[in-house]
């Protein structure tokens, strides 16, 4: 009987303190609180049980070790229901089902030593295992569900030019970009990674009207058509980071950045592109792991002097021998009950790299960067989650873009 109480309170101290310091919702910090309580409980259940089956000096400790084996019930059907709630296997399912069984084996040992018939008032103290069972379930409930899923996240993001200027003999264009991005809501955030690229087109004119080929193509690879415009394929003017990978963004930070890129005047370019990306996880949902600032790792010889290709992304990301540089780490829940309760998952941050083959939607000898992320079970990011098993972690990727043409921005250099 001890040995039952002690183990089911072990498990509820270390998952208590865990989350009442450190669970990343204040409602999941309640819950760690109760859990500690819920703990003692059991551990008084432990003391009147080397009374009850010793000399019995306490009138009630039988009693006291029913409302012991009570908690131990409740405690272990929410661990139970959370793990099948979660659909994933993790080895903490044989404790539950474990304890499961020891409930029932302990309940027909206190039936057989009659405990029920000492109880003063037997359906005061059943009654107060249910009531304690239903706000359990409420209060997880509310940490884990309703204040992580209600409480919106306000991120201003987007993206502009700023007024360019001309070089000295008039061939490039220095042309600010600048990229908004501050947490203006309530929600701490983590950013899994952040893009932008800027690039040009040349562009071609049709005064007769593009054809239903070119309107398919167009509305494939961008989305838009123009009738009168064609693009020819890019070319890279800058590309980088505007946060670092694994920053914290809390209330009120602001995280925006400027960037001046050179514009050659004679190229043959008609617009130039902006275009940014951002990913991040809600911190009251989720937290990368510690380590995922210094995880970054490329898929070529960073020090060789010719910069060697070594190994090849995922097929679902990359062309074999495209290059790509990554940052990745194990992704936490919001509490530690989640934690047990649910497999471990990994996230990743990809900046691909890619190189030019038929069909390329950039020029040849050029490249035209892009960033993925995923949550996957592996940590080497083979197979990626559905975004139904991703959304637990409140796991957000936006993109924004701007368009100005060449002589857009050489107006405005000379005013």
């Amino acid at each position: 009987m001890a040995s039952g109480l002690l183990a089911s309170a072990a498990v509820l101290f270390h998952v208590g303190t865990t989350d009442a310091f450190n669970a990343l919702a204040y409602g999941g910090r309640v819950v760690g609180a109760s859990f500690i309580v819920a703990a003692l409980v059991e551990l008084a259940a432990v003391v009147a049980a080397c009374d009850f089956w010793g000399r019995r000096a306490v009138r009630y400790s039988g009693a006291v070790v029913l409302v012991g084996v009570g908690t131990v019930l409740v405690s272990d059907l929410m661990f139970l229901i959370t793990q099948i709630e979660g659909r994933t296997y993790t080895p903490f399912l044989w404790l539950w089902v474990g304890l499961l069984s020891w409930v029932a084996w302990a309940l027909w040992v206190l039936t057989r030593q009659a405990v029920w018939a000492s109880i003063p008032h037997p359906r005061s103290i059943a009654l107060s295992v249910v009531v304690t069972g239903v706000v359990g379930a409420a209060g997880v409930g509310y940490s884990q569900m309703y204040v992580p899923y209600s409480t919106p996240v306000d991120i201003p993001f987007g993206v502009s030019f700023g007024k360019p200027t001309a070089s000295a003999d008039g061939s490039v264009l220095h042309v600010p970009a600048h990229v908004e991005f501050r947490n203006a809501g309530s929600v701490r955030i983590y950013v899994v990674g952040t893009l932008w690229t800027v690039k040009g087109y040349p562009v071609t004119l049709n005064p007769g009207g593009n054809k239903m080929a070119d309107w398919k193509r167009d509305m494939w690879q961008w989305g838009a058509t123009l009738r009168h415009v064609s693009y020819g394929p890019s070319r890279m003017l800058g590309a980088g980071n505007f946060v670092d990978p694994g920053s914290r963004l809390d209330p009120g930070d602001d995280l925006s950045e400027d960037t001046v890129v050179d514009v050659p005047v004679r190229s043959g370019l008609g617009r130039v592109r902006i275009y940014a990306k951002a990913s991040f996880v809600r911190a009251d949902r989720g937290k990368l792991g510690n380590n995922y600032a210094q995880s970054y790792e490329a898929s070529w010889d960073t020090g060789s002097a010719g910069q060697e290709h070594q190994w090849d992304a995922p097929g679902w990301l990359a062309e074999p021998g495209d290059e790509v540089y990554r940052y990745h780490s194990r992704v936490y829940h919001s509490s530690e009950m989640l934690n047990l309760t649910h497999a471990a998952d990994h996230a990743a941050a990809w900046w691909v790299i890619p190189k030019w083959h038929e069909g390329s939607d950039f020029a040849k000898g050029d490249t035209s960067p892009y960033l993925e992320v995923s949550v996957s079970k592996d940590p080497e990011g083979e197979e990626v989650l559905d975004d139904a098993e991703q959304e637990p972690y409140g796991m957000t990727t936006s993109s924004r873009y701007a368009e100005r043409t060449l002589d857009e921005l050489l107006r405005d250099a000379k005013r």
